[in-house]
């Protein structure tokens, strides 16, 4: 964590995530993509045969997360023709700076055909920004699609935005993730230390 205002938050935050998600070692670097591999193996022994997707999939994950501040991370691997295709979660924190989660969340959603809803969550106001989004492939040589899906809420008086950002290149499965990636976010709670 590099950027100053994550030393300051105030609270522990937790989400559910299903048994076939497994927590993430957040990759820094590109040589961190070897040990990627092993790790999703192990929690998705069915994929053995596709080592190498799974692979290509790893490295295409490190990319992501490098140039991020990411809290926690979450993955699985979705068997799917011509996959597997990963589906992620990240936590990443924000400084409000002054702004409530549904500004920041226009601000956020730009002007690339994002689509943008606001509503109340068990952790509070929340806000949700979806669009598509086209990334260079692992290997540069294609560009890939994904959903991209953010939730964004306020630990409450602290001034930061908690954001959890689910992404999948898995677009025949989106509205089933859909509705998956929202039952994660109702999950989303804050402890403050007093209660932990």
């Amino acid at each position: 964590m590099t950027a100053p205002y994550l030393e300051q938050i105030p609270s522990e935050l937790a989400f559910a995530t299903p048994g076939d998600w497994f927590a993430l070692r957040v990759p820094k670097q590109p040589a961190d993509a070897d040990t990627l591999p092993s790790q999703i193996l192990a929690a998705q022994p069915r994929l053995t045969r596709r080592r190498e997707a799974v692979e290509r999939m790893a490295r295409g994950l490190v990319t992501a997360c490098a140039q991020l501040d990411v809290l926690c991370a979450y993955t699985t691997a979705l068997d799917v023709p011509g996959g597997p295709l990963p589906a992620t979660v990240l936590a990443n924190a924000y400084p409000l700076n002054g702004l409530t989660v549904f500004q920041l969340a226009e601000q956020m959603s730009g002007d690339e055909g994002a689509e943008l809803a606001r509503f109340t969550l068990p952790v509070g106001p929340t806000a949700r920004i979806e669009r598509l989004q086209e990334w260079d492939g692992p290997d540069g040589d294609q560009r890939i699609v994904f959903l991209v899906v953010h939730y964004i809420a306020e630990i409450p008086g602290s001034g930061i935005a908690i954001m959890l950002t689910f992404a999948t290149p898995a677009l025949a499965l989106a509205v089933e993730l859909r509705r998956l990636f929202h039952q994660i976010a109702c999950t989303l709670q804050f402890t403050p230390p007093e209660q932990r």
